[in-house]
């Protein structure tokens, strides 16, 4: 049996709670997930509408975006330096337009077989120990397994983006419950920025119905971290994505939200009909 299908255990505890306080100081009003940057990725081409995109964000409540250009060889490929000075330069715009909002650099990192070379050196989000992992469709689960493992094991926590858009994660139906219903109930949850672990989502918590998904038990095993996507919920991504997204939130899976958005409208539109806003 490998290390990594062996029950995985990381003594790190004292990191992870270190990420839990940074989750509760931060989540109620931040932006997790987010391509605001110009002219790095499919996000927004020019400054002007970074700026608006912004501008949007801070009216809706938030005061830190994570800012989190995609990094997939080949086709999203700009250095860790581009996104810290793309962040400096759109800061200062910010701030000459009297928009107070924090941003922080980070990477969406694409899961394929090039990324372990890009974890030679990571770009976590802002001064968290978060990674934050985009996994594809047609990603071989071994894969996943593999390189989420190596990250945990260089000490950075994978922080998997939008996992209910991902198929490898297929989980039963949810039920009808409302999603303002269940923020009513859980809110003060993400309020107070609990991180999940192998500890508190017990095995009743992931087996809905009698079935479960043997990869996603993998990595919460792992303490992997897991961010959804606000427009998930209001069916912005279909209603595959959106019955997912129920689902995992009956679980507690998530730990933190973002609206990833890439362009003035589809962020005012997710912004507008997704999960209410901090």
């Amino acid at each position: 049996m490998s290390n990594r299908e062996a029950k995985p255990f990381f003594g790190d505890r004292v990191s992870l709670t270190t990420q839990n306080s940074k989750l509760k100081t931060q989540n109620s009003a931040t932006d997790w997930h987010c391509h605001l940057l110009p002219s790095l990725d499919d996000g927004p081409s020019t400054m002007a509408e970074s700026i608006e995109m912004a501008r949007l964000l801070r009216d809706a409540g938030y005061e830190t975006v994570h800012c989190t250009p995609h990094l997939i060889k080949g086709v999203y490929d700009a250095g860790n330096e581009a996104v810290r000075s793309g962040v400096g330069e759109l800061q200062t715009a910010l701030d000459r337009e009297g928009i107070e909002l924090k941003l922080h650099a980070g990477r969406e990192y694409y899961l394929d077989e090039f990324l372990p070379h890009y974890l030679q050196d990571p770009l976590p989000l802002g001064d968290t120990q978060f990674i934050l992992v985009e996994i594809p469709h047609h990603a071989p689960v071994e894969l996943v397994k593999e390189t989420l493992y190596r990250i945990r094991q260089k000490g950075y926590i994978p922080l998997i983006a939008h996992p209910e858009r991902c198929k490898l994660f297929a989980l039963p139906l949810p039920t009808k419950q409302g999603v303002w219903e269940w923020f009513k109930v859980q809110g003060s949850r993400f309020q107070d920025g609990d991180l999940l672990d192998s500890q508190t989502l017990n095995v009743e918590h992931r087996t809905l119905n009698g079935q479960s998904n043997s990869l996603l038990d993998y990595l919460i095993d792992l303490d992997c971290q897991f961010q959804g996507n606000l427009g998930s919920f209001a069916g912005y991504y279909g209603d595959r994505a959106r019955a997912s997204a129920g689902r995992m939130r009956e679980m507690g899976l998530y730990s933190c939200f973002g609206s990833d958005g890439h362009n003035v409208e589809g962020l005012r539109e997710i912004l507008v009909q997704g999960a209410p806003s901090p």
